[in-house]
């Protein structure tokens, strides 16, 4: 085996490690995730938009659910009909408006 080879090899495997390791933490959310919902524990996305429907300032183009600082949170991409875009944060226990990406 050439060294070009031996190196071409090391480099390709040293890439593949850290996409690997994304793609795990993104399952263990989305099991974390779904584990959530169907305990209860948040409400599910169909609840959310009920809630929120008519209160979001445009068009939602992106839906992420999030564990961060300690709680879960609906994170909409809204634009407006002048074409901005903002993100709004939603309470995914309570479905309350917490971040409305005006600040």
């Amino acid at each position: 085996m050439s060294r070009a080879f031996q190196a071409l090899l090391a480099f390709s495997l040293f890439l593949a490690a850290p996409v690997r390791a994304v793609a795990e933490d993104a399952s263990a959310d989305q099991d974390e995730a779904r584990a959530a919902v169907e305990s209860g524990a948040i409400l599910p996305l169909e609840k959310i938009l009920d809630r929120v429907k008519g209160r979001l300032p445009g068009e939602i183009v992106k839906v992420k659910l999030e564990h961060e600082n300690g709680g879960w949170v609906y994170e909409f991409r809204v634009i407006d009909a002048q074409g901005h875009w903002r993100d709004i944060e939603v309470d995914a226990v309570t479905g309350d408006v917490t971040h409305t990406g005006d600040d």
